[in-house]
Order: structure tokens, then C-alpha cells, then sequence
């Protein structure tokens, strides 16, 4: 047993300050230099207080915070590297530092009022908060405020959040009746009245000295008709462990305390602006937006502004122009009445769908002496024209059944009695199957997961793995397979107007098909040009003139609408297995390689079984220059031997003549021999029975296909193909009745029936006007790019190196 520690199990290192920086030696028995640089210690239960760590013998950092003193316990392992010795203990260190939360509030008054005025008219809003901070709020603590039973109110009216936010509108003052007159000292019977609004003169007999002034002089006042009040409370902060509190107060002020007439009012208490006025500027209670009307109908729209109490004359103006500077206009036929604020009017017949209208109106509250307050908004209305909106469905509530791992071409549509109507669609209630979305335009896009990938999920499955390939094989052992699984989805869509006048919503349902227990995947190669010749491609594929989206199928679906990433498929439905599968695919006929742009052409895809067009593909045809139409060369080509140098290969890689001496020794430049080609051990179109290179395997379309299609894994199984993943394009049956196959094309865009005449019409001019030719540009290719591997669903890319290949 490893014997260092000078402290048994249970020490604690003392308690320490959070946020201060702190270094405490670990307990160990006196050790040489040679001793300490073979031990490791290292952390095996329980941690360190944050901010802590070991280093140099010493367990050194500074604590972060922390919410109330805190014991840290945790079991140090001692360890001998040389021996693998070990020794553990368990310590602990003590952080406390809970900190109190700091009231950034100053205390007393609360500038409430408008400008940050130290006083608040009655009736007006208030929206302030009340600032506090707290370090210990890192540790997850929340703040809470609140005003104990005890510590005072709010003015009548207002109330205040956890959040210490004080909002509301203060309840109207009372004014003082007649009777109470002025309230002075005998004036009224005994605890009749309250006495404490009485203001004494300061102005008269009593305020000057003896015979200074006539016997009997005093001049005269005015008090206010309204008690001012003060509003005392002390708001309480806690943090959960600690409690701070801070007293506030709120002065209220009636109205009539602000006019030029009041003579109590002093100057030199510094509570009031020359810019304090007795009036309220007008607080608007009617929305911006006034919703939507119908033309050929009389309207009454009221803008109100709020009001508790009757205050001054209030009068509405139409502004003539917006904030931003666009006409402030009314609807037609309506007029805005100046003194009640109401928008009124008959609004005439519109042809039109709809109309918006935007227009500003300013409230004024007018005061003594020409005294003004304002405020202004702008509202917005729409008019609806005198049109019907009737809305029908379309699409049956059958969907009909779709394949797993499939593309979707589903679409739901309704239609509007509006002319040119647009229809948005929104699930209402139940969910699409994984992977499917439902876009705003009624289309579903996507392809159904059945099988969960990068943590996104998939469909319920219960499957057993084939010992052999290690492949999932849906399987029900519980019953015999009697039991099946639920492949039905129900979704509640609403499909709305663009108006948001009418809607319609119906239940729809989706069966799923699960027919294959594996998946598959496509292999595409692309290319990568110099920038100036991507740059002719983008701008032929971003002018909207040439492919109006009007015309294109599915413009916003990543699997259609307009192609820009040069893809062009290779391989559709190849089983898929481990990126080394794939790897030694393309051991063999692979090589960089540059194909022809050929055609530009159109084809048409049909619903499987019908002459339903679903959508028409413009592609460009591709040509590999060593294919020649059905006749293709072979996968390995023995030609007449290119090199008298018989070659052989060692660990080395370097390549040996027939007489055994290294070419690269026995020659020296510029008589050095250039060997055909670089060869290495792991090569595999190098053979010991094929010395002298009589075989070839030449690089084509086609042979890159044949390798795919018949290669065998590591059981001698050739990889499973699923011909319905071929485009649906490529398997339908074009006017002329032939069905296209595999096609070597580069998709330009996917358009609507019947619209491929005018884009190609587009085309055909944009080439014309720009001198454009797709031989201006260079197509060349060195690796695949599969969509999909065994435990990774997103692309990967398979390079052709010297007939070699890497990820």
C-alpha cells in the first residue's frame, strides 16, 4: 500500500472565501524530488469546489460562487506511476460566501413621474422597475420582491411583480368636500373632519412683525381642492437564504396642485420642473391595428384614450403624413370627428380583394392658458372588397400510402372563390410522420425516417440484426408476426385565405409502407470549378426571368425546385453499409475524370400507373467521351505489355527491375529511368501474375456503375439495389411511350406540367443574349458523394486518388 498522505480520511482543508484566488498544499509526508515526480494524483469521486483543480501538489484556483456555504467532499487517489501503487482519501473544503443582494434603487422618493419626476399625477400609469443585483443569481438563486403586510402599500391602483416591476394606473385622488373649508382649529366640531389638509396662511397678520403692517392684514390663497399624498413602503429582496429591505416612497399629486394659482406651492422644495404641468398627455387604449372591414358597409371605429376621472378637453386631429413620411390617409367614405375621436363612415364598393390603409392621429388635451399635451399613433386597417371567400377542399381526406426513405411528391390543396387566391395550410392538430414537413403551401417535403439517424427520430420498428451482414431484419418473435404496427398518421390541417377572411380545415390521413429492411443510399459526383466558370452557372440559374418560380415544381423543396449544386446521380438505391464498403468499390476503374455537357432536354414524371404528369425535369445531358452508346469497354482490358521492366513491389514501394538492382540507384539523372507509375502494397489492379501490366481497367460511367452493382461484400453477397430510387422521372414511360432508365444528366430545375416549354423557350434566349454555351464550362470530377453511410446520415465524400480511394 502506497503510504504519502499526512491526513487520514475525513480532513477537511479549512473554509475559504468564493472568488478568492487560494492555494492549499495537499497533505503529504515529507517526499523527495525523485518520490513527487513519480506520483499522479487525480480526482475519483465527489469534485473539487469549481474553480479548483490540483496542480503542483496543491489544490489551487479560485471558488466560484456559491449559494450558501457549502461542503465540497471528494476522494483523491494517489498514484505511483512506476508501481501502479495507489492510496485514496476522502477530504472535503468548505466555500461559503453567500452574498446579499445589492439594492441599486436609491431610497426614498421614486422618480415615477414623467422626465424621472420625483411625483406622479393621479390617474397617470406607471411602469418602473426597481433594480437589485445579486452575484449568487450564477449559481442558479432567483430574486423575488415582495412588500411584507406590514411595510406599507402602493398608491391605490398600482402593484408590483417578483420581478420588482411596479406597474398600473393610480386610482383617481378624492377632492375634499366644500364643507371642510379651510379646516382650521376650531373652525369645525371637534374630530368632525379631518384636519391635517389644512394649510396655514403664511402670508398675513401673523407672518410679519408687530405694527410692520395694518391690524387684520392677510392676503389671500388658494388651497388645493386635493389631498397630495405620500405613498410610504419598504420593498423586501430575497434570494432564498439572505433578505434585504429598502424603504420607498411614492409622492402622488392631484392636478389642480400644479396651476399657476396655487399659492401653498414652494419653490425651494426642488420636487417640481418649471416644465411640471397639471395636464395629462393622452395614453391611447385603442390598438394599432383596427382589424379588417368590408367595403359597401357603414362603419364606426372609436379611438379611445384612457380616462379615469373627467379631465380637460380632449380633440383628435389627422395627421398628414405617417412616421415614415408615407400619406396618412383614411379609408374612403370615412371622416374622423374631432371632438369624441370616432372614425366613421359609409366605405364604398370595392372591386379590389383588399386594400390596407395607414393613418396617424394626434390627441391633444387642451389646459388653463392655452396649455397643450399630445399624443400620437398610427393605426392600420384593411378593407375587404365586396367579394365572397368561399373556401372548398380538394384533396380527398385519403392521402393515399407513401414509401419510408422515399421522397414525398404529396401536396394538399383548397381552393377560394377569390380570384388568384393564396392559400396557406397549418397542422392544427396530430403530427406528419418523421421526416415529412408540411410547408405553407400545402406541400409535404421530405422523406419518412424509418429508421432514427443523428438522433432525429424515426419509425417505430422492432427488428432482430443478421448475424452475418450485422443488418436490422424487421422481426416480430412475440406472436409468429400476427401483430402489426400502427403505419397510420392523422393530421388536422387549416387552409386560410391570404386575406385571413375565411378558412376550412379538414382531417387528413397518411398510410406508410414499409417495404425494404434496409436502407439505401445514392452516390452523386459534382464538380468544382474555377470560380469564374461557377460564376457563369450562378448567374444562369439565379435569373428569374429564365425560371420564374411561378413555373417552378416545389421552388423552396431542397429535393426539386431550382438545381444549383451541379449534381448528377451515378447510383440510386445502393444498400448501404460502412464507408469502407464503399471505399473498395472504387478500388478499381475509378480515376479523375471530365465528362461532355451534351443537350439540353425535358422529361416528364408521371404517377406510377397513369399518364398523370406530376412534374417535367430540364436536364442537361452528360457524355462520357469513352462510352459509345450501347457499346461500352469491358472492366479489364489485357493489352500488349507497355514495360520490358517486369515490376515487383516491397514494404518499401519502391519499384525494382528484373535483375533485382533499385532503378533509382543504379541510374543517376538525367538518365534515371521514370517508373509508369507510383505501386504499393495495398494496391489492388497490381498483380504477381501480370508483371509486365498487361491489364487495364478503363475508367467510364459505365464500368463505375458495373463495380457498384456487383460488387460483393466481405460474405460474397452482392449489395442489394432498389430500382425505386431511381428518379420517378427516369421510370416513367415519356410521350414517346419508352420508358428513359438511367439517365447521365445534370438536373437545371423541376417545373410545374406543361411549363418546360417556356423555360426551355427562356433558356434558348438567355444563350442567344449572353452568348452562353455550356461547353464554356469544365465538368470534372474526382470522388463520389454518398448521402448517406452506416451510422452517418448526412453526405460524405469518396475521392478517386491513383486508383485508389479515400474518405
Amino acid at each position: 500500500m502506497l503510504d504519502v498522505w499526512s491526513e487520514k480520511t475525513g480532513y477537511n482543508f479549512g473554509t475559504f472565501e468564493e472568488g478568492i484566488t487560494t492555494s492549499i498544499p495537499l497533505p503529504l509526508k515529507s517526499l523527495t524530488v525523485s518520490e513527487i515526480s513519480d506520483l499522479k494524483f487525480t480526482i475519483i469521486s465527489g469534485h473539487l469546489p469549481p474553480g479548483l483543480t490540483i496542480k503542483n501538489l496543491n489544490v489551487q484556483g479560485a471558488p466560484i460562487e456559491v449559494a450558501r456555504p457549502t461542503v465540497f467532499e471528494f476522494v483523491i487517489r494517489a498514484t505511483k506511476i512506476s508501481t501502479n501503487e495507489i492510496s485514496d482519501r476522502t477530504y472535503s473544503i468548505t466555500v461559503e460566501g453567500a452574498d446579499e443582494p445589492i439594492i441599486i434603487t436609491e431610497e426614498d422618493l421614486l422618480p415615477v413621474g414623467p422626465n424621472q419626476t420625483f411625483f406622479i399625477l393621479d390617474s397617470s400609469p406607471v411602469n418602473f422597475q426597481i433594480d437589485a443585483i445579486d452575484y449568487d443569481t450564477s449559481t442558479g438563486q432567483k430574486l423575488n420582491f415582495f412588500i411584507d403586510d406590514s411595510n406599507g402599500t402602493l398608491p391605490p391602483g398600482l402593484s408590483m411583480d417578483r420581478n420588482g416591476l411596479i406597474t398600473g394606473f393610480i386610482d383617481p385622488l378624492l377632492a375634499i368636500p366644500i364643507v371642510f373649508r379651510d379646516g382650521g382649529f376650531d373652525e369645525q366640531g371637534y374630530d368632525a373632519y379631518a384636519f391635517d389638509f389644512g394649510i396655514r396662511p403664511d402670508n398675513g397678520f401673523d407672518s410679519f412683525k408687530f405694527d410692520s403692517i395694518t391690524f387684520d392684514y392677510s392676503a389671500p390663497y388658494r388651497g388645493p381642492r386635493k389631498l397630495n399624498r405620500n405613498y410610504e413602503f419598504i420593498v423586501t429582496i430575497t434570494d432564498g437564504d439572505t433578505y434585504v429591505k429598502r424603504r420607498f416612497r411614492i409622492y402622488v399629486v392631484g392636478e389642480d396642485y400644479l396651476r399657476a394659482d396655487n399659492s401653498i406651492l414652494k419653490v425651494g422644495t426642488n420636487a417640481y420642473l418649471a416644465s411640471s404641468s397639471s395636464l395629462r398627455v393622452p395614453i391611447w387604449r385603442t390598438p394599432m391595428n383596427l382589424g379588417v372591414l368590408r367595403a359597401n358597409n357603414y362603419h364606426v371605429i372609436k379611438l379611445d384614450i384612457y380616462d379615469v376621472v373627467d379631465f380637460n378637453t380632449v380633440q383628435y386631429y389627422l395627421e398628414e403624413s405617417n412616421p415614415d413620411s408615407s400619406l396618412s390617409k383614411l379609408p374612403l367614405g370615412m371622416k374622423l370627428d374631432i371632438v369624441n375621436g370616432e372614425v366613421f363612415g359609409l366605405v364604398p364598393y370595392q372591386s379590389s380583394i383588399y386594400n390596407d390603409y395607414n393613418f396617424t392621429v394626434t390627441a391633444t388635451r387642451f389646459g388653463n392658458d392655452n396649455e397643450t399635451a399630445s399624443s400620437s399613433r398610427t393605426f392600420s386597417v384593411r378593407i375587404l372588397g365586396e367579394i365572397d371567400s368561399n373556401m372548398t377542399w380538394v384533396t380527398n381526406t385519403y392521402l393515399g400510402s407513401i414509401g419510408a426513405n422515399f421522397i414525398s411528391n404529396l401536396k394538399i390543396q383548397a381552393s377560394s372563390s377569390l380570384s388568384n387566391p393564396i392559400i396557406e395550410y397549418n397542422i392544427l392538430e396530430g403530427t406528419l410522420p418523421p421526416g415529412l414537413t408540411l410547408e405553407k403551401t400545402g406541400e409535404i417535403t421530405g422523406r419518412i425516417r424509418q429508421y432514427s439517424q443523428n438522433q432525429d427520430e424515426g419509425l417505430t420498428t422492432f427488428f432482430d440484426i443478421d448475424p452475418i451482414t450485422n443488418q436490422r431484419i424487421s422481426n416480430q418473435t412475440f406472436d409468429n408476426g400476427e401483430t402489426g404496427f400502427d403505419r397510420t398518421y392523422k393530421f388536422i390541417v387549416r387552409a386560410s385565405d391570404q386575406v385571413n377572411y375565411s378558412s376550412i380545415d379538414r382531417e387528413f390521413t397518411l398510410d406508410i409502407d414499409t417495404p425494404n429492411d434496409r436502407l439505401y443510399s445514392n452516390l452523386y459526383i459534382t464538380t468544382y470549378m474555377p470560380l469564374d466558370k461557377r460564376e457563369l452557372y450562378k448567374n444562369l440559374v439565379d435569373n428569374e426571368q429564365v425560371f420564374p418560380q411561378s413555373h417552378i415544381y416545389r421552388f423552396n423543396d431542397p429535393n426539386f425546385g431550382i438545381r444549383k449544386d451541379l449534381r448528377v446521380l451515378i447510383y440510386a438505391g445502393i444498400e448501404t453499409k460502412e464507408s469502407a464498403e464503399y471505399i473498395s468499390i472504387i478500388g478499381l476503374n475509378h480515376k479523375k475524370k471530365r465528362l461532355r455537357f451534351g443537350e439540353v432536354k425535358m422529361a416528364k414524371a408521371k404517377t406510377p400507373g397513369t399518364n398523370q404528369v406530376v412534374y417535367e425535369v430540364i436536364y442537361v445531358e452528360m457524355i462520357d467521351s469513352m462510352d459509345f452508346n450501347d457499346r461500352h469497354l469491358p472492366l479489364v482490358n489485357e493489352n500488349s505489355p507497355t514495360s520490358t521492366n517486369p515490376l515487383t513491389a516491397d514494404l518499401s514501394n519502391y519499384i525494382w527491375n528484373s535483375e533485382g538492382k533499385n532503378l533509382f540507384i543504379s541510374k543517376k539523372e538525367p538518365f534515371l529511368p521514370r517508373p509508369f507509375e507510383n505501386v504499393t502494397i495495398d494496391r489492388t489492379n497490381v498483380f504477381a501474375s501480370d508483371p509486365k501490366q498487361k491489364k487495364r481497367y478503363p475508367s467510364t460511367i459505365y464500368n463505375w456503375r458495373q463495380r457498384i452493382r456487383y460488387h460483393k461484400d466481405i460474405t460474397g453477397t452482392n449489395l442489394l439495389t432498389e430500382q425505386n430510387f431511381l428518379p420517378l422521372w427516369m421510370r416513367s414511360f415519356q410521350d414517346n411511350r419508352e420508358e428513359l432508365g438511367f439517365t447521365l444528366a445534370l438536373p437545371l430545375c423541376y417545373c410545374n406540367p406543361n411549363m418546360s416549354s417556356d423555360i426551355l423557350l427562356n433558356l434558348k434566349n438567355y444563350f442567344y443574349i449572353n452568348n452562353f454555351d455550356f461547353k464554356l464550362l469544365d465538368y470534372t470530377v474526382d470522388r463520389y458523394i454518398i448521402d448517406s453511410v452506416s451510422g452517418y446520415g448526412n453526405d460524405k465524400y469518396l475521392v478517386f486518388k491513383n486508383q485508389e480511394a479515400t474518405i
